[in-house]
């Protein structure tokens, strides 16, 4: 497929302004770390971060259906506990089905001519199972939108996250969707976390110790996302091989980052904020 200039500009903002905001999970492992050996540990902790990203890679090319079904499924999830920790409501996970799956599931479905190719490339070939499961899960989205709609605009105190929700909606249906995800993954979901982590980590650690994780972190990535698209780019179409490193990379990084942030950090500082 040929991307648009837009869909390329929309691809260099998911790269250069939404990736980075996971560039901070050095300086998360290190402020979680016993003050012994914090170094050695540190390294430790980045090595298994390393290396469960590229064993994700491996078994997407190994499995890429069930990879980009489980990605998109773990998408939900983690964006969906990003949105619902930036305000919580009562339902929490009608709330999270609903926010999450706002470019995880809404948006394939109603874009499904476009995003059929795009699956298409990430998985090297047909992807028919997928829209099955793709029409199981839009139910449970509609029926948490649904649910969380009628508990927000109800709600003076979260009428604004009913607003938010429904102007998503409006954006995906309305926008490609490569725009639609830049604009949910930029300006929702990384400003919310590097919100989020910083004022964590603020009493903590130093600015400069941030800075610098994100510099480390955001610069190994960008080097290896480089190489994996001077690889494919030798065997496809540039389009094609922009979509594989960026969409295969989130992927390899999500579940890491995941896994640090939503399984260990959040609960973590939850039990922090409680214990104070």
């Amino acid at each position: 497929m040929s991307l648009t200039i837009m869909d390329w500009w929309a691809l260099a903002f998911v790269v250069f302004i939404g990736l980075p905001h996971g560039a901070f999970d050095a300086a998360i492992s290190l402020s979680m770390l016993p003050s012994t050996k914090k170094i050695i540990r540190l390294t430790g902790v980045l090595f298994c971060y390393l290396l469960l990203a590229i064993i994700v890679v491996l078994v997407w090319y190994q499995i890429p259906r069930f990879s980009l079904l489980l990605f998109l499924i773990i998408s939900v999830i983690h964006f969906g506990l990003a949105d619902y920790s930036a305000s919580p409501t009562r339902l929490k996970w009608s709330h999270v089905i609903a926010h999450g799956g706002i470019v995880a599931i809404w948006l394939p479905v109603i874009h499904k001519e476009e995003v059929t190719e795009f699956f298409s490339i990430l998985t090297n070939g047909q992807t028919p199972f997928l829209w099955d499961i793709m029409t199981i899960l839009i139910l449970f989205w509609v029926g948490g939108t649904a649910l969380h709609l009628n508990h927000t605009l109800r709600s003076k105190k979260h009428y604004f996250v009913g607003l938010e929700l429904i102007g998503l909606i409006i954006l995906a249906w309305m926008a490609s969707p490569l725009i639609t995800f830049a604009v949910y993954f930029c300006l929702i979901h990384s400003r919310r976390h590097f919100m989020f982590i910083w004022k964590q980590l603020q009493p903590i650690s130093t600015n400069w110790v941030l800075i610098k994780s994100a510099l480390l972190l955001s610069g190994a990535s960008w080097l290896m996302g480089g190489g994996l698209y001077w690889h494919l780019h030798l065997e496809m179409t540039p389009s094609n091989a922009a979509l594989q490193t960026i969409f295969i990379g989130l992927a390899a990084l999500t579940v890491p980052h995941m896994m640090l942030i939503d399984v260990v950090f959040r609960p973590y500082s939850n039990k922090i904020a409680r214990s104070n």
